[in-house]
């Protein structure tokens, strides 16, 4: 009889273990994903904003492609490529004032073959 308690009292300790184990798991996943959704809302809200800026700056501009990434030092920009200019890349990034141009940088000598540089 008390064998059987005792192996009764170590089956419920196994099992809250395992219950807590999952829960934690639980939370953790939740609180990645979380994570991962907010970016993802954010990087779309950056591709918006970048938008919106270039086509009040430019009127109707023909954008081909808006990408928002996050750096890897965790700074969120979007890359533009207008069809005029489909082999460069333009990078705009969000500041305190609003959407700013971050590049690309050529050189003086060079700035004359950019339609779109600020």
């Amino acid at each position: 009889m008390e064998e059987r308690i005792e192996s009764s009292m170590k089956v419920k300790i196994v099992i809250f273990f395992f219950a807590f184990l999952a829960s934690l798991i639980m939370i953790v996943a939740s609180i990645i994903g979380y994570s991962i959704y907010k970016e993802h809302q954010e990087l779309n809200e950056l591709e918006k904003l970048t938008e919106e800026y270039l086509l009040k700056k430019y009127g109707e501009v023909d954008i081909l492609e808006i990408k928002a990434e996050s750096s890897i030092k965790g700074e969120q920009l979007a890359y533009v490529i207008f069809e005029d200019e489909p082999n460069t890349s333009y990078i705009y990034g969000e500041s305190t004032t609003g959407i700013i141009q971050i590049g690309p940088k050529p050189p003086e000598d060079e700035k004359f073959q950019y339609k779109f540089l600020e």
